[in-house]
């Protein structure tokens, strides 16, 4: 019996040291597990903290594309109202080609009645010279005159 103690002492001694190890082997597994633990948490603190950066980035970069945005509006904008302006001046720039045309010719048939004009008086100065010195004879008149003259206007008046 007493060497079945003994085995049993060596057995429960053999055991012990086992539960002893698995012990030790759970706390070196728990530390490690704790430390673990405690490093993602730091970690996930700073993703947080760089998630929170991120968010405030993006929040920054909508602001910027918004102000973008409203710039690009204002330029569409603008350029609209000087098409508008550009169209505006294009008309008034025909609409002076348009009167100055007219004046040309306006001034050209005043140039052509001013030179009907002249001639008529001419004629006449020949009629009144002609008319003084012979006495008013028609066959003495000068050719112009008996032929007929030009009035205002290009039609012809013939003298009797």
């Amino acid at each position: 019996m007493a060497d079945e103690v003994r085995k049993l002492a060596e057995k429960t001694q053999a055991a012990t040291k086992e539960v002893g190890d698995a012990i030790h082997g759970i706390q070196d597994g728990t530390t490690k597990n704790i430390q673990n633990v405690e490093r993602t948490v730091k970690t996930i603190e700073l993703a947080t903290g760089q998630a929170n950066k991120s968010g405030e980035a993006l929040g920054y970069i909508v602001r910027l594309i918004e102000t973008a945005s409203d710039q690009v509006r204002s330029i569409a904008t603008a350029s609209e109202q000087e098409s508008a302006a550009s169209e505006e001046i294009n008309r008034a720039i025909e609409e002076v080609s348009t009167i100055s045309s007219e004046t040309a010719q306006a001034m050209t048939q005043a140039a052509q009645a001013v030179s009907d004009l002249a001639h008529q008086a001419q004629v006449l100065q020949n009629l009144i010279t002609a008319m003084k010195s012979e006495g008013g004879s028609q066959t003495q008149l000068p050719h112009a005159v008996r032929q007929g003259s030009v009035l205002p206007g290009g039609t012809r008046k013939a003298l009797a």
